[in-house]
Formats: structure tokens, C-alpha cells, sequence
């Protein structure tokens, strides 16, 4: 496999304030949300200030989850709480790399800065995870050329099938076969509230060039003394107002621990929460739901930090 396309420009090309799922598989945006006045000023702002679009996950093959758009009746895995908040069981349904990288190709083209996001499905066994990793690069490559420069890779799902605080050695072997085959490859990890702080700085010891803490977190974490209204698919993540506080205080600890470029969110629904990321340390603060809920607040996050 050929290490000579990707440039390691791309930690100064991270904006201050990145959006991370909410504009979808490839960057454009997720309709319906794109009839939404307040959503498509977002969309404006984030192609004007050059603001990171870190995209939903892919698979390498299409996979179909709990939540599909043409079907009503799987809505209800997304759903709103108080506080601004979201639970969601998604599942990981996307169309596959090879769809997704040609749909982030388009998106590029409009002027949209796209990281790619990729889920190893671990379920299948570690190296079947890790030679379908290898396979998606390859498909990034092939239809993003030189703007592919970063790809986030997926280590913290809570809407998946294995347990996600127990696939540390599996994303630690992953990384490490990623990074020795793709040198100048910026890889980004995603972590959950679930992992131990120690995989962090293993990551950081094996070549991860950033991380991005954290994830939605498990239900069962945010809310211990609750039954899950999705308790038949695992429970749900919740991402949003609800689990500001956790998330703040794992990255407060993780910034403690590690000295790469770490990408800090999950719960903010405010210029204040960004501020106290910033206030923490992150290199960068990323917006998920607060995208999807008041999309127009998020423009103007993103005019604010990164224009």
C-alpha cells in the first residue's frame, strides 16, 4: 500500500470549534434538516469559516442499524430530553466507504473541510476489523486524493454490538497497523467516558496525532437510577446538556494525562460551555447536538470561534 498521498498538514487545518456527525455521512448536512432555516445558516457558517466537519461513522460494508430515515417506525430511536439533551440509538447505519468517500468527495467540492469517520467493527473479529480498516483508506484515497489528509477513527460507539470499554486491545492493535502502514496519516481517536484513561496514553505512545473525548455516553451512566426508554437496543447514548458535567470532568483529567492535541466535547449547548473547554485546555471544542437542536446558536458558535 502506497504511504506518499497523505500530508501532515493537517493538526494546523483542525478550526477552533469543529462539528462532529451532526452534518451527516459526508459533510452536506442530513435532511430533513436541511429545510431548516436555522440549520442551513450553520451550513453557511461552517463552509465560510472553514470549520472541521468530522463526518458519521462508516462501515466498510453498508451496514443498517436500529435508525433508518425511510422508515417511521425506527424514529424512535432518537430522542429528545430536557436540558437540551438527545438520546439516540443510531446504530451505525450508513451506506459503506466506498458510497460515503465518493459522497464526501462531492462535499469537498462545495468548499466543506471533511474528516472521514470510521467504525472497525470489532464484532467481526480483530483482523477482520483491521483488514477492513486498511480497505477503507485505501477507498478515502482513492476518491478524496490529496484531500484526504485525517481520518478519525471510531473507538467509542455506544450503539454497538460489543462493549466498547473492552476493545481497548483491539483499537490499540488497530491503531498501531493504521499508523505503520500510513506514517503521515493525522489519525484521530475517538474515545468514550467508558475507557480507561490509560488507553489514551497508549495511543498517544503508538503515533495518534489528536484525540476526541468523548462520545454520547451510555444512559445507564448519565442516568444510573433510570430505566433506558430504548433499553431493548442497549439503552441509547446521550449527548447534549445532560452529560456536560461527565464529559467535562473525564477531559479534565484525560488533558491531565496526555500531551496531543485533544479535541474536547460532548454536552455543550452554549458559548459558555465552549469557553470552559477552552478554559480546560482543548485545542479545539466539537458540536454535535446542539447542531441537530438549535442549529442557528451553532452558527454562531462557529462565526464566533472560528471567524
Amino acid at each position: 500500500m502506497s504511504q506518499t498521498l497523505m500530508i501532515p498538514s493537517a493538526q494546523r487545518q483542525i478550526s477552533p470549534v469543529v462539528i462532529s456527525t451532526a452534518l451527516g455521512h459526508d459533510g452536506r448536512g442530513i435532511f430533513p434538516y436541511t429545510l431548516l432555516p436555522g440549520y442551513r445558516r450553520l451550513l453557511a457558517a461552517v463552509r465560510d469559516t472553514g470549520a472541521t466537519v468530522f463526518t458519521k461513522s462508516a462501515t466498510r460494508f453498508k451496514r443498517r442499524g436500529n435508525f433508518i430515515p425511510a422508515n417511521p417506525l425506527t424514529w424512535k430511536y432518537i430522542r429528545r430530553l430536557p436540558d437540551m439533551g438527545l438520546l439516540n440509538a443510531y446504530g451505525l447505519t450508513n451506506a459503506g466507504v466506498e458510497a460515503c468517500a465518493l459522497d464526501i468527495r462531492r462535499a469537498c467540492d462545495l468548499g466543506f473541510k471533511i474528516i472521514p469517520n470510521l467504525y472497525p467493527e470489532f464484532i467481526k473479529g480483530t483482523d477482520t476489523a483491521i483488514q477492513e480498516t486498511l480497505v477503507a483508506v485505501e477507498t478515502y484515497r482513492q476518491h478524496l486524493g490529496p484531500l484526504f489528509r485525517a481520518l478519525e477513527l471510531n473507538y467509542s460507539c455506544p450503539n454497538s454490538e460489543e462493549a466498547i470499554a473492552k476493545n481497548v486491545v483491539q483499537a490499540i492493535q488497530c491503531t498501531r497497523k493504521v499508523r505503520s502502514l500510513y506514517p503521515q496519516l493525522f489519525l484521530i481517536a475517538k474515545l468514550s467516558i467508558c475507557h480507561p484513561y490509560e488507553f489514551a496514553q497508549e495511543l498517544e505512545r503508538i503515533g495518534v496525532n489528536a484525540l476526541h473525548a468523548v462520545n454520547t455516553i451510555p444512559y445507564n451512566i448519565v442516568f444510573p437510577l433510570q430505566r433506558s426508554p430504548l433499553n431493548e437496543v442497549s439503552g441509547g447514548g446521550v449527548s447534549g446538556g445532560p452529560a456536560f458535567e461527565l464529559a467535562y470532568k473525564y477531559n479534565q483529567e484525560l488533558r491531565s494525562k496526555v500531551d496531543l492535541l485533544l479535541i474536547m466535547g460532548c454536552g455543550v449547548t452554549c458559548a459558555d460551555d465552549v469557553r470552559r473547554y477552552f478554559d480546560l485546555g482543548a485545542d479545539a471544542v466539537s458540536l454535535c447536538t446542539l447542531a441537530l437542536r438549535k442549529p442557528q446558536a451553532a452558527a454562531g458558535i462557529v462565526l464566533k470561534f472560528n471567524g
